[in-house]
């Protein structure tokens, strides 16, 4: 028997399988140090904040008021490489993070 034919069909059946999961594993990491960003991001947003300044993602800025709240919600989409994945996550894959802050009484 050929045993180092049969080891390389085995390595050659499975080496997809292994490249899909580390290119996911790279994909959602790069997902989840956008969320992390994001809300990094959120904490230091001021109550009276009419957009956001960011270089190293393009952040999309939206302001709800409220009578007594307003609501601050930050989106950030990126391109997923892994090509499973894009219908799991959609393409491209966006990340949505909010916070409501109570209006000061001076407003």
């Amino acid at each position: 028997m050929n045993k180092k034919g049969q080891a390389l069909v085995e390595f050659v059946l499975v080496l997809p399988i292994l490249i899909f999961i580390v290119l996911a594993f790279i994909d959602i990491a790069r997902v989840m140090i956008m969320k992390n960003h994001l809300e990094g991001v959120l904490t230091t947003i001021d109550i009276n904040a009419s957009k956001v300044e960011d270089s190293e993602y393009k952040i999309e800025f939206k302001r709800i008021d409220d009578k007594e709240k307003v609501t601050v919600e930050l989106k950030s989409c990126l391109e997923v490489t892994t090509p499973g994945l894009k219908k799991i996550l959609g393409d491209p894959t966006c990340v949505t993070t909010s916070k409501i802050m109570e209006k000061s009484e001076k407003e």
